[in-house]
C-alpha cells in the first residue's frame, strides 16, 4: 500500500523565502532624477569608482541597468547625516540593494554599510552599521 502526501508549503516555499529577505527601509533615503542613464552615470561616476555598484535604475522597469532611451532614471537612495552621506544602489530586479557605500567628508574615506533592515513586522533589527560616510563629488 503506498500514501501519498502532498506538499503544497514546499511549492510556496521560494515566495516565502522572498518575503523574508532583508528590505531596505528608505523612508529617510532621498534619490535624484535624470533623464539618461548616462547622465546619471556621469552625475555618481566618483561613487562608481569607488565601488556603488548599479547606481542608477529606469523609472518602473524590473531592473537597473545601462543604455536605453526614453523614460526617467533614478540615482542611488542616498541619506546625509552629519559629515556623513550614504549611498544605496540597485540590485537586478531594481529594488534598493542590501549593501552600500558610505563617504565621510571630515576624514575623505569611503567604506561599506549594510543597508538592509527588515521594513516587514516581526523581524526587526536594523542592518545598519557603525560605518561613515559623506558626500563625495
Amino acid at each position: 500500500m503506498t500514501k501519498k502526501f502532498a506538499l503544497p508549503l514546499l511549492s510556496a516555499l521560494p515566495a516565502l523565502l522572498v518575503s523574508c529577505q532583508d528590505t531596505v527601509d528608505t523612508s529617510r533615503y532621498q534619490r535624484l532624477g535624470f533623464n539618461s542613464y548616462q547622465q546619471c552615470a556621469a552625475y555618481y561616476r566618483v561613487q562608481i569608482s569607488q565601488g556603488l555598484k548599479n547606481p542608477c535604475v529606469r523609472s518602473g522597469a524590473s531592473s537597473s541597468g545601462g543604455g536605453g532611451s526614453g523614460g526617467r532614471f533614478y540615482g542611488p537612495y542616498y541619506t546625509n547625516s552629519g559629515s556623513t552621506t550614504r549611498y544605496v544602489g540597485y540590485d537586478a530586479g531594481g529594488n534598493p540593494a542590501s549593501t552600500g557605500l558610505s563617504y565621510d567628508s571630515k576624514s575623505g574615506r569611503y567604506g561599506s554599510f549594510k543597508a538592509g533592515g527588515t521594513s516587514r513586522g516581526g523581524f526587526t533589527g536594523s542592518g545598519r552599521s557603525s560605518s561613515r560616510g559623506g558626500f563625495g563629488g
